[in-house]
Parts: structure tokens; sequence; C-alpha cells
């Protein structure tokens, strides 16, 4: 209920407030108000008891501009990252425009949605060389139960065609909540402990080759991404 009602006081009268504030870039502010509403959300969520979250190496999401990727085991994975990081574009399903206030708030921030094609590629990778930042779940939905689900190639060709390095951020959550097909109220007897460890950034040009084709280097990348994902899982499950 907090959440619908945030996204309408945001979408029908504090983005449109800031509409009419002489800025040179909407699309900015619009993104800082988010951001803010976010942060403001999961701090209640806190005060509440219902979440707890850490956060580690945490002084590496200052970074610009760069591409943030994270896997996305639960359905409040965006509003954490994007509760902390001051500014990103952010690519979004494109069912989310089914919802009226949501629709428009994707608009006045200028999120991507995943729609796009060809033309996302070069719109992701015009806001990077512009001195911005992108958030990609490589997944393109949530994670199944306990496992990861395959890596679409986005995050990697926009890394490629920007040069832009790419911070993974590994998030955990314990015990597992709001899983994919999990009901909103079917929640865990304790608190869930929410842990996103950012990673050292990987650099797209040591995968350049230039006698091989540019889709095969996005191949091999997305390959190693997750690769990483399943090696930083597999130890955080073992020593939680």
């Amino acid at each position: 209920m907090v959440f619908g009602l945030g996204a309408v006081v945001l979408a029908t009268i504090i983005l449109p407030m800031l509409s009419l504030w002489p800025s040179r870039d909407h699309e900015l502010r619009a993104q800082r108000a988010v951001q803010l509403s976010l942060c403001l959300f999961t701090w209640f969520m806190q005060l509440l008891c219902l979440i707890r979250v850490s956060w580690k190496h945490a002084d590496r999401l200052t970074a610009h501009p760069v591409i943030f990727i994270a896997n996305h085991p639960s359905l409040i994975d965006v509003v954490l990252i994007l509760g902390r990081l001051r500014q990103a574009d952010c690519i979004v399903k494109h069912a989310t425009l089914t919802n009226p206030f949501l629709r428009l708030v994707v608009g006045k921030a200028g999120y991507l949605t995943n729609d796009g094609g060809a033309n996302l590629l070069h719109c992701a990778a015009h806001r990077l060389h512009s001195g911005r930042c992108l958030l990609v779940f490589p997944e393109g939905t949530r994670s199944p139960a306990g496992s990861l689900g395959r890596f679409r190639r986005g995050a990697a060709r926009v890394a490629l065609e920007s040069n832009c390095p790419i911070i993974p951020i590994v998030l955990t959550c314990e015990p597992p909540t709001l899983l994919r097909g999990q009901k909103w109220h079917d929640v865990p007897d304790r608190p869930a402990h929410y842990t996103l460890d950012v990673q050292q950034p990987i650099i797209p040009r040591d995968w350049v080759d230039a006698e091989r084709p540019r889709s095969l280097a996005a191949r091999r990348l997305t390959a190693e991404l997750r690769r990483l994902y399943e090696t930083k899982l597999s130890t955080e499950m073992a020593h939680p």
C-alpha cells in the first residue's frame, strides 16, 4: 500500500512540480527524486523490521560513467539499488508500462524499456558517453528460486559499444522472500537480510579481439559475468 501510494504521489505531484523548475535536464532531476523516494521506502521497511540491508564496498557505487549489473532474486532488488545510486538510467520491463503511475515515473525519469531492440543499445551507449550510469539486470526478470536465470547479452553489448566498465552487484537474500511466483504476503518468519556486494570493475576492452567479431566478444563477456555470479553466490551460500 505504501509503495503504491508513493508511486501515485511521485507521478502526479512531485515529478510534475519538478518539471516546472528551470533545469537543463529534467530526467536527472526526476531520477534524483526517484532515488530519494526509494531510499525513504527502504528505510521504512527496515523501520518496520521487515528487512535488513547490508552493503559491501559501497564506495564503488560512486564511479561514473559505468554499467551496474545485478542478479535479481527478489521483487525489491531494484528498489534497494536505485535507492542507493544518486543517478542511474535503468532498463525496465515493458510490462511496467501497464501501470499508469509507474508509466509516468518511467517516462519522467527517462528510463529505457527492454523492447527497444538495436535502438535500445544506441540510446544506452549515448547516455553513458554523456557521463551517466546505467543499471541492468542481465536475467531480464527475477531469478528462478535458488539459481540464476539465463543471462542476456545486452549489458555486454552496451559495454563493448560504449567502452564503459561493468560493475557487478552480487545480491543475496536470507531467508529468501518475494521470489518469482511467490505471493507478496507469503513472508518468512524473520526479517529477510539483503546483502549487496559491489565487485571490482570489469573492463570491456579486455574482451575485444580485432580478429574476431564483436558478437563473439559479447557472448564471451556474458558467459564470464554469469560465471562470476555463480562463483560468488556459491561462496555466499557456503559461508553466509
